[in-house]
């Protein structure tokens, strides 16, 4: 008996025609599957357009963002670097390598691609702050400043204290002592603001504010590196009893706190005692091994005892660390003077020289400002 329907063979064609239709995928599926946090399909919907479309730059883009959301940054830096070959300069995809960089932990690799987004969108918030956060975050605090004052740090508490710390390590006191009030007024009571606050009259050579301020960051319990710094402070005012307790009380806390242990040690070589000096000195370089002033006061120590091969390492380790030291360099021609070493003693004392004339000038300089 015959059919009267459509031919099998036409049936089979168009159900392969219609399965075929059914697969096909295109960027909005991998947009959608990413929206739904369906990650993995939509990475393997992008990499099925890419293997068609390998040299489509917004595949390559759309890839990059998955991978993120997947925190698999490498991969996503690798993803945005492809697209940025095939379409340079675009500025949403230099923001997203910058992004990826920085939520990689690779902050120095974030600023370039930054700073090509800045350049194309100096208005974004978002931009000027992961600008500013990366060149913060690399040590470039002048650089970061005017990211983060377009960025209105201001108007967030975080962001100002990056600000602020940025005036601070640039040299600019006066602005960081406004921004440390300003947060102030925000939080009295916040003890790491009182303490940057601290550093920035010690900067400016107001030891009794800087005191202050330290004093009322350990007001309301412990914060690490308080009693630390107020000790310090207290130590550069020559008042070692009073500097012993905040270093003795920084322990009390936090027993392997070696600067506490350096200075401690520092103030009982001062004190004429060198024999509980040296185990305090020694704990300190066990626990950081680049602490110069232990090494400098080991060397003291070492030299008095006429231990001279042991005080010359420590001596040459305390001038690695600090070069511009005239102390260690002077320290190191006694040394070489008392064991006949004469040519030493001479270089030793010329650089000595030479580094007091320094800061003679950058004393002068500062007294009497730049020239007109």
């Amino acid at each position: 008996m015959r059919s009267t329907g459509i031919p099998l063979r036409l049936v089979i064609t168009l159900g392969l025609l219609g399965a075929g239709i059914g697969l096909a995928q295109t960027p909005s599926d991998a947009q959608a599957l990413d929206a739904q946090g369906r990650w993995d399909a939509a990475e393997s919907v992008w990499r099925k357009l890419l293997a068609s479309s390998p040299e489509d730059s917004r595949l390559w883009t759309g890839l990059g963002i998955t991978l993120s959301h997947e925190k698999k940054y490498d991969d996503a830096i690798a993803a945005y670097r492809k697209a940025l070959l095939l379409h340079p300069n675009d500025a949403e995809t230099e923001l997203n390598l910058g992004i990826a960089y920085f939520k990689a932990g690779k902050v120095p690799e974030a600023i370039a691609p930054l700073q090509a987004a800045a350049a194309q969108l100096p208005g974004s918030d978002q931009v000027n702050i992961l600008l500013g956060m990366s060149l913060f975050g690399s040590g470039r605090y002048k650089e970061a400043i005017p990211y983060l004052e377009k960025a209105k740090a201001q108007d967030n508490p975080v962001l100002q204290q990056v600000l602020a710390q940025s005036y601070l390590e640039s040299g600019q006191y006066d602005k960081a002592l406004s921004e440390f009030q300003r947060l102030l007024l925000r939080d009295p009571d916040a003890p790491a603001v009182h303490m940057l606050l601290g550093e920035a009259y010690d900067a400016e050579n107001q030891s009794e504010r800087a005191m202050a301020e330290y004093r009322a960051a350990t007001a309301k319990g412990y914060t690490p590196d308080a009693h630390f710094g107020l000790g310090y402070l207290l130590w550069k005012d020559g008042r070692y009893a009073a500097a012993s307790e905040e270093f003795q009380k920084e322990l009390s806390y936090d027993p392997k706190n070696s600067l506490a242990l350096a200075y401690l040690g520092d103030i009982a070589l001062k004190q004429g005692d060198p024999a509980k000096a040296e185990p305090l000195l020694r704990r300190a370089i066990a626990l950081k091994i680049d602490l110069r002033v232990a090494h400098f006061d080991l060397g003291v120590i070492a030299f008095d005892a006429k231990r001279y091969e042991q005080a010359e390492k420590e001596f040459a380790v305390a001038v690695r660390l600090a070069p511009k030291d005239a102390d260690a360099h002077y320290r190191l021609a006694r040394l070489y003077q008392a064991t006949g070493r004469p040519a030493d003693a001479q270089r030793e004392l010329a650089i000595v020289k030479e580094l007091h004339q320094r800061t003679r000038e950058e004393l002068l300089f500062k007294v009497s400002g730049p020239p007109h």
